[in-house]
């Protein structure tokens, strides 16, 4: 049973009053997290039940926007946890607790168990104040071209590392870091001259990494057409569905980019069909604003980069690929 269906039931069953209402999240699982209601205000909320010495510092507590962390005592046990409140904030709440829920009950003692929910709550905090509402029509797009680059090129022929190396939702300056190079994905929708913008001086930095691509996308939007994020989504899961590592990997991902599927409705009817795409090699001539070169006192540069300008650097995606799945010399 998912946990907003254990927390409907609970509000059928629970009566009023000052206690509060739990119920076994998994009662097949040796960790004791609970969905909770509080029965006077009907809050909902998620506790683990931990010694007392295990329950974190107060300190430690990140504040998550529409969520307030909870230190209590319930029929003579302490319990950790999180409730709910602000009511708009409810179906990501429900994502958001399935999340922990995987994280927290494959930890083994209690103390990994209080360090897995702090982390997720970390997780949520920066979540909830970036991407509360869903994510921007231009961040949609470039995760859409970052899995559309997982999907076709590198998990076929890198595989599980493909995720391992994907470092964009993390805010890297390169999308995908290998221990061989790194790999910047950029999607447009423009119709020639195409631009892309670089947002920062070291993101075209060739003399940071061994090898350094950058993937230029080109894209239309239809309704109704194309792939849609959530489908772009499915279909990555679907690929790594041998894989509990590489799916765990890929969840934790989706999140710190701001992707839900309670958001799917969202951006279920914009679908994107690829024009072209196209890969270049950064080197020390490649037309780049660096931080080496920079003059004294600038910095955190942003700024446009005309494709026509790249074409000199052209690289198949072959070529890439070797690069990317050799392991680098010692």
């Amino acid at each position: 049973m998912r946990i907003d269906e254990l927390w409907t039931a609970m509000e059928a069953e629970a009566g009023y009053g000052g206690a509060w209402w739990l119920r076994l999240v998994r009662p097949d699982a040796s960790c004791p997290l609970f969905a909770a209601m509080e029965t006077s205000t009907r809050r909902r909320g998620i506790l683990l039940r931990l010694p007392q010495s295990d329950i974190p510092s107060r300190r430690r507590w990140p504040r998550c926007q529409g969520l307030e962390p909870i230190a209590l005592e319930i029929d003579g046990s302490a319990h950790f946890g999180v409730i709910l409140k602000e009511e708009r904030f409810a179906d990501v709440f429900s994502a958001l607790t399935e999340d922990l829920i995987r994280r927290v009950g494959t930890a083994a003692t209690p103390p990994e168990q209080a360090q897995a929910f702090l982390g997720q709550l970390a997780r949520w905090q920066k979540f909830l104040t970036a991407s509360s509402d869903g994510l921007t029509e231009e961040a949609e797009r470039g995760l859409w071209g970052e899995l559309y680059v997982v999907r076709r090129h590198l998990l076929p022929l890198l595989g599980s590392s493909a995720i391992t190396a994907w470092k964009g939702p993390q805010g890297a300056q390169q999308d995908f870091q290998f221990p061989t190079g790194a790999l910047e994905v950029k999607t447009t929708l423009a119709k020639q001259p195409q631009v892309v913008r670089i947002t920062s001086e070291r993101q075209m930095d060739a003399s940071l990494w061994s090898a350094l691509f950058l993937c230029v996308i080109a894209l239309d939007s239809r309704e109704g057409e194309g792939d849609s994020l959530p489908a772009m989504v499915g279909a990555v899961r679907g690929m790594l569905q041998p894989d509990a590592s590489a799916r765990e990997a890929f969840e934790d991902g989706l999140l710190a980019a701001g992707y839900l599927d309670v958001h799917s409705r969202l951006y279920a009817d914009r679908g994107y069909l690829v024009r072209s795409e196209r890969f270049f090699q950064v080197g020390p001539e490649f037309p780049a604003i660096v931080e080496n070169k920079l003059p004294r006192g600038v910095g955190s540069v942003n700024y446009g980069l005309a494709i026509e300008a790249c074409e000199h650097f052209g690289i198949s995606v072959e070529m890439v690929i070797n690069t990317l799945k050799h392991e680098s010399p010692a």
